[in-house]
């Protein structure tokens, strides 16, 4: 079955309802770190996450019959760089949570698609594009909209920076998803990539660990739990259906935050915060959806930056 547009054949109803049911899922996950995360560090957290969204991303391997090829150090050191990137990205954006409303802290991490599209232009040599640059400005104008009524919080500041962090490193992290997906499958990216990211998070745990109780324990198991089912759910819809086509319902995510932080922590958005969240998400879906360009490796940059979201994870 498919959704009518103006008559054309545009999505798979398929792929619109894995695609949105991936997105909450992502948006519980958030939810449920930002219940935790001044609780615990950033890295054990990020252990947490990673360990237990390794079990859905091993499903999708076996499911989907990846035949491996040999695991040399050359492929090693791609999945490498791409799992302490992610790795990094992830921890910067757990740290800048735990002193940010919800919602903020989600349409923030949207400004990654905007720092995949500069680092494109340097690592990729990526046609720079005056439309793409004027866009870019925008965005970070509406970043400057959603941090301006946290300017009297104490470390909210420092806090969006933290997330912005995240963003130029989960930037960073789809381009070498992109280097890697030459040779590739997505589904041996993902597994390799958050073993690794598990094994060195872990290693971290002798520099900072919080005993969690019984309870947290379960929220932690939920926060990798929901992000790789989530994962694997819009893998599927991503298959289905053109990532520029599903760009639109990947964001999303802001609305669900935005839901959950008014039911869970009683607080609604101001609207200087929502002007800043429609720019910088309108910003992402003209980058995503804009540029047509039908060479190979304008093609893989838009797609990316669509799977954004779930492959940073």
């Amino acid at each position: 079955m498919l959704m009518k547009v103006n008559g054309f054949l545009k999505v798979p109803l398929r792929a619109i309802v894995f695609m949105s049911c991936g997105t909450f899922l992502f948006a519980v996950g958030d939810a449920i770190a930002r219940l935790i995360s001044s609780r615990y560090p950033s890295n054990e957290m990020t252990f947490f996450r990673m360990l237990f969204g390794l079990l859905p991303a091993a499903y999708m391997l076996g499911r989907l019959g990846v035949r491996e090829n040999k695991l040399t150090l050359r492929r090693f050191f791609g999945f490498f760089l791409r799992a302490i990137t992610a790795l990094i990205a992830r921890v910067f954006y757990f740290a800048g949570l735990a002193r940010l409303p919800l919602s903020t802290a989600v349409a923030l991490q949207y400004t990654e698609v905007i720092f995949i599209y500069l680092l494109a232009v340097v690592f990729l040599s990526e046609r720079f594009r005056l439309s793409t640059a004027l866009a870019s400005i925008a965005g970070f104008f509406g970043v400057f909209m959603v941090s301006l009524p946290l300017s009297g919080i104490e470390g909210s500041i420092s806090a969006v920076s933290l997330v912005l962090l995240s963003s130029i490193f989960g930037a960073a992290s789809i381009i070498q998803v992109k280097k890697l997906s030459r040779t590739e499958s997505a589904a041996t990216i993902v597994f390799y990539s958050m073993m690794i990211s598990t094994i060195l998070s872990g290693m971290s745990l002798f520099v900072a660990w919080v005993m969690p109780n019984a309870k947290d324990f379960g929220y932690m198991a939920l926060i990798g739990l929901t992000g790789g089912v989530g994962q694997l759910l819009v893998t599927v819809a991503l298959a289905n259906a053109a990532a520029s086509l599903l760009a639109p319902l990947g964001y999303f995510g802001v609305v669900w935050a935005i839901v959950f932080e008014y039911l869970i922590w009683g607080e609604a958005i101001s609207a200087k915060t929502a002007v800043g969240f429609v720019v910088i998400i309108g910003t992402a879906l003209y980058l995503c959806t804009s540029d047509k360009r039908s060479d190979a490796t304008g093609q893989q940059v838009r797609s990316v930056a669509t799977e954004s979201r779930e492959t940073v994870d």
